[in-house]
């Protein structure tokens, strides 16, 4: 193996734990924001059930105790764009977020696959040739 091969297996394994890390932590995003969607979507289901006093977090870990007679919330719709939307909308809206997020995780989870595959792939091969 010529050294202008080997270069080459050098950039390329340092490119692709480049790419690596950036996929793993969009990755991070991602997961963080299904979190937030889920738990959003869970407080639109208890306000639709309209039984009881609920907790609202208000911030730095406090909770206000209160009842609720809500028919529309405030929601994102993107580009700094907001609307009043009824609950049902509202639930849609979320699980159809829900639902993109996961397909984005899914493809971030295999491509992370497949990179870490020729990483390996990489390492196996510089190791071969003495390098470390």
């Amino acid at each position: 193996m010529s050294r202008q091969d080997v270069q080459r297996l050098l950039e390329e394994y340092q490119v692709v734990g480049e790419l690596l890390a950036s996929l793993q932590a969009q990755h991070s995003t991602v997961v963080e924001l299904l979190e937030e969607l889920t738990t959003a979507l869970d407080g639109v289901r208890l306000l639709k059930s309209g039984d009881g006093e609920r907790l609202v977090h208000i911030g730095a870990g406090l909770f206000a105790r209160g009842v609720f007679e809500v028919k529309e919330v405030l929601i994102p719709l993107g580009a700094r764009y907001h609307a009043f939307l009824d609950l049902d909308n509202a639930e849609r809206i979320l699980n159809e977020r829900i639902e993109e997020y996961s397909r984005l995780k899914a493809s971030l989870e295999e491509n992370i696959e497949r990179l870490a595959a020729r990483a390996a792939q990489l390492r196996q091969a510089l190791e071969s040739l003495g390098i470390r």
